[in-house]
């Protein structure tokens, strides 16, 4: 058996898990229930509940989005109560101002992947890569092209998603600035967005080339 075999079926009932979800974006997960076949583990900010097999591999209930376990390191146990005490609270649903995260829970949520991705599970790190890249792309198209906090028609917070795996395949065929640009085009018309993002796309699609360059 791997060690990477040993980590998961050592996976008990109140252990604090970390999975990438095919978005590339990660889940801090509680797990709550062990069987046989697997067990259900819960995202400790939003409740999302996946279910899991044996093999690390699962899907989220309710719209089957694919998640993969890629560490089961133990937080630093001031950490660990931090995450516990948020995962009680958000259980019991509570409202503003009760929802609010302290200061300690917020960086929990900024942090938490950086502890785990320095803590992988043997023969996960092309999937972490590939999140990694996945979620710089998205920063970037929310920082520089279309922020979703701006006055003016803003962006949702999900605006580009579906057109991410796209672009990074695409960086990662070296693609020139001309090429993202056109890309970037395609995308902004077909969202409809506004006339300013339309200007922004030229510097966006160096943005783009320059982190392209810096995964070779």
């Amino acid at each position: 058996m791997s060690s990477r075999e040993q980590a998961l079926n050592a996976i008990a009932v109140g252990d604090l898990i970390y999975g990438l979800r095919e978005d590339g974006r990660p889940d801090l997960l509680l797990v709550y229930i062990v069987d046989d076949v697997g067990f259900l583990a819960r995202n400790i900010f939003n409740r999302a509940s996946i279910r899991f097999g044996w093999d690390g591999d699962g899907r989220r209930l309710g719209d089957d989005l694919g998640c993969t376990i890629v560490s089961t390191a133990s937080l630093p146990p001031e950490q660990h109560q931090v995450a516990i005490g948020l995962d009680r609270r958000m259980a019991s649903n509570p409202e503003y101002p009760d929802s609010r995260l302290t200061e300690d829970e917020i960086r929990l949520v900024l942090d938490h992947h950086e502890f785990f991705e320095a803590r992988l599970l043997p023969g996960t790190e092309a999937i972490v890569r590939q999140a990694q890249r996945l979620r710089a792309v998205s920063e970037i198209l929310m920082m520089e092209l279309d922020r979703a906090d701006e006055r003016d028609n803003p962006a949702s917070l999900r605006e580009y998603d579906d057109h991410i795996p796209a672009l990074v395949e695409l960086l990662e065929k070296t693609a020139s600035a001309a090429e993202v640009r056109q890309v970037l085009s395609e995308v902004a018309v077909l969202r409809n967005r506004p006339q300013r993002v339309l200007e922004r796309i030229a510097a966006v699609a160096d943005s783009l080339v320059r982190l392209a360059q810096s995964w070779t």
